[in-house]
């Protein structure tokens, strides 16, 4: 999710996540829109970018030269109305293979409303890699805006029971795979379509574990959600797969939910 770029039209870049920096101290913050909310409550998959992104900053601030990828996150939070959601990541642990991100989440009074953890793979860059490009100082460009629902925005379509999402550019990373931030959205999208169906329930998700396994290439990216429990659960297992690449998973992710 850090490889974020904020000065296009894409979908990661209309999803919330902001920051500021100076020197190496990372900020992090969700001004909550209509349009990032289902039921009111921000999307657990919006806080999930927002972890990701501000701990992928403070890990790539650490590392140097070295690059850093996202190798697994953890969210659980409680569904409450705000206006802002702000983080300042701090670094847990820091390896020659790995970097830890504790990733508080808090609403505008510092008041804990959740918390993140995110880990992150690090590889020495070789000789011949291309360069690594920094992050931009966030005040010399405009924020994009979602102009309309998220879901609207990323515009999967139904197949059988599940969701499944071309890949158009808009949810593409710059390397030209799926966008992780995309990638949690679309699984959120289809553990609350298949649990509010059976369950009546107007849901919204409280928790995200995300295992980030393949990189989503060719597509089709089709879901393939398993309730946990009985008719009255409110979890899931979602599994991304590229369609694409023999049905190879690109993500594994456990989605907590909880009526409103």
């Amino acid at each position: 999710m850090t490889d974020l770029p904020p000065t296009t039209a894409s979908l990661p870049a209309r999803m919330g996540a902001r920051w500021d920096t100076e020197g190496e101290e990372v900020r992090g913050y969700v001004d909550v829109l209509p349009e990032l909310c289902h039921h009111g409550v921000v999307r657990v998959s919006v806080l999930a970018m927002l972890v990701d992104t501000a701990a992928g900053m403070a890990a790539d601030l650490r590392a140097g030269e070295d690059w850093t990828f996202t190798a697994d996150l953890s969210l659980r939070r409680v569904p409450v109305t705000v206006d802002r959601i702000e983080t300042d990541p701090m670094v847990l642990r820091e390896g020659g293979r790995g970097i830890t991100v504790d990733v508080p989440l808090l609403d505008a009074a510092g008041r804990r409303i959740g918390a993140g953890v995110s880990t992150f793979s690090r590889l020495v860059r070789r000789d011949g890699d291309p360069p690594k490009v920094g992050f931009t100082d966030a005040s010399e460009f405009e924020w994009p805006t979602p102009e309309a629902p998220l879901a609207e925005l990323l515009a999967a379509h139904v197949v059988g029971d599940e969701l499944e999402l071309d890949l158009r550019p808009t949810v593409l990373n710059p390397a030209g795979v799926l966008q992780g931030g995309v990638a949690a959205l679309l699984a959120e999208l289809a553990a609350e379509r298949r649990l509010e169906a059976a369950t009546g329930a107007r849901l919204v998700g409280t928790g995200m574990d995300i295992r980030y396994v393949n990189m989503g290439r060719i597509g089709p990216i089709r879901t393939h959600v398993e309730v946990i429990g009985g008719a009255d659960s409110l979890s899931a297992q979602v599994r991304l797969i590229d369609t694409g690449q023999n049905d190879r998973v690109v993500t594994h992710n456990l989605i907590d939910l909880t009526a409103v």
